[in-house]
């Protein structure tokens, strides 16, 4: 391996912890914001330990790619070079990036998704109106039927022990 392809694969490995580094501070803030009763707050360590797990084996296999599954020892160091780099300069940029995806493009699918159930909701109801109101006068003689009932025979079905 010629000093360029090792300088290569240095570089490629340090971009891969900046990486490792923006999925995990990605995956802490998405934590953070949900809600203590959720799913993800309750398996915050199980979660966060897999997601390590994934991005190793996503480091190693990105290992294999470029070096053929050569392991030197500069390779650790400079993946942790690398999250240490995310951490103390593209960490600012990262989020900034995150925020405008999350309004342009999160924000308005919710509003949609949101806006449909709520209409379907509205629709339903109406429609349940609807039923209610040609259904009221039925309503009243089965409320005058169940009084008339009630009064004779209640007292002997429902009596108490």
């Amino acid at each position: 391996m010629t000093v360029s392809q090792q300088f290569v694969s240095i570089l490629i490995m340090m971009a891969s912890g900046v990486l490792v580094g923006a999925v995990i501070d990605c995956l802490r803030v998405t934590i953070d914001a949900v809600s203590p009763k959720s799913f993800l707050k309750r398996f915050t360590i199980g979660i966060e330990l897999v997601i390590w797990a994934l991005l190793g084996a996503l480091t190693f296999y990105i290992l294999y790619i470029i070096k053929g599954g050569e392991w030197r020892l500069v390779d650790p160091i400079a993946q942790v070079s690398g999250i240490l780099l995310y951490e103390s300069m593209f960490q600012p940029v990262f989020r900034f990036l995150g925020k405008i995806v999350l309004y342009v493009v999160f924000k308005p699918i919710i509003f949609i998704f949101k806006f449909i159930i709520s209409i379907i909701k509205r629709i339903l109801l109406i429609i349940v109106r609807i039923i209610l109101f040609i259904l009221s006068p039925f309503r009243k003689l089965f409320g005058k039927w169940y009084s008339k009932f009630h009064s004779k025979f209640g007292k002997y079905i429902f009596k108490k022990s």
